[in-house]
């Protein structure tokens, strides 16, 4: 008798210790930066329902937050970092572990960086101008290029002087300084260097590139050349072997 009654203690406090886990849904997690670190300290919200969980990421960036079902707001945020959400929904509370997330560094400026081993790397401002001819309207770019190691680069695209961060064209800059030109006769053709990348939205004013690059020179145009441009800005830079 003794022995069948602490079979059903044991059986019900594991029950009672399944069901406390499954009221308790928990989701889990690691708070990182660009450069791969954790980022300690960040606050972390879930909001569901009107209900509202907080909780801040340990010195390792793990975290571990509570949350309601239903359609869940998970918000990120630090002082000096762009704050990050992603939206979840869920029918039950359970314990759930989800990817790092990644809080990316306010550069000090405006700009283009290239995200470094350890910070960021400032590509140069420059300009563009144009010679032109009875047949061509050839571009070259004026300026010092920032030296940057490495092919596969990710570059914060960081935009302080309006709310949405402006477009912006790659080319590669020949041996003469030249990204190309505009031909007139015998007909009108585009023959720029042009070259292709990747963007993703962080926020209104932040965006990543993503490019693979062989050693050379590079102009990032803010805009794009066409027929009407003169004279513009951009961004400098030379990769090295």
């Amino acid at each position: 008798m003794f022995r069948k009654f602490c079979i059903s203690v044991i059986v019900m406090l594991l029950t009672l210790k399944t069901l406390h886990a499954f009221e308790s849904g928990t989701i889990r997690g690691r708070v990182i930066d660009g450069f791969g670190k954790p980022v300690p300290f960040a606050n972390i919200e879930a909001l569901s329902d009107g209900s509202k969980s907080k909780t801040s990421s340990e010195p390792t960036g793990a975290f571990s937050v509570s949350y309601n079902p239903g359609n869940i707001k998970l918000t990120f945020s630090k002082e000096g970092y762009v704050p990050s959400y992603i939206p979840l929904s869920f029918e039950e509370k359970t314990d759930l572990s989800i990817d790092d997330i990644t809080l990316w560094k306010i550069p000090s400026k405006g700009g283009l960086f290239v995200v470094g081993d350890s910070d960021y790397i400032e590509i140069n401002n420059a300009e563009y101008y144009y010679e032109s001819s009875s047949k061509e309207r050839r571009f070259y770019v004026k300026g010092s290029p920032a030296m940057i190691k490495g092919q596969n680069l990710r570059i914060i695209d960081f935009q302080i002087d309006n709310p949405l961060v402006i477009g912006k064209t790659l080319y590669r800059v020949d041996s003469n300084g030249s990204v190309g030109s505009i031909v007139f006769y015998p007909s009108q053709k585009y023959i720029l260097n042009k070259e292709e990348d990747s963007y993703t939205k962080i926020a209104d004013n932040v965006g990543l590139r993503k490019v693979n690059l062989p050693p050379g020179r590079y102009f990032y145009c803010t805009g794009e050349i066409t027929i009407r441009s003169k004279t513009g800005f951009g961004f400098f830079f030379e990769i090295s072997s």
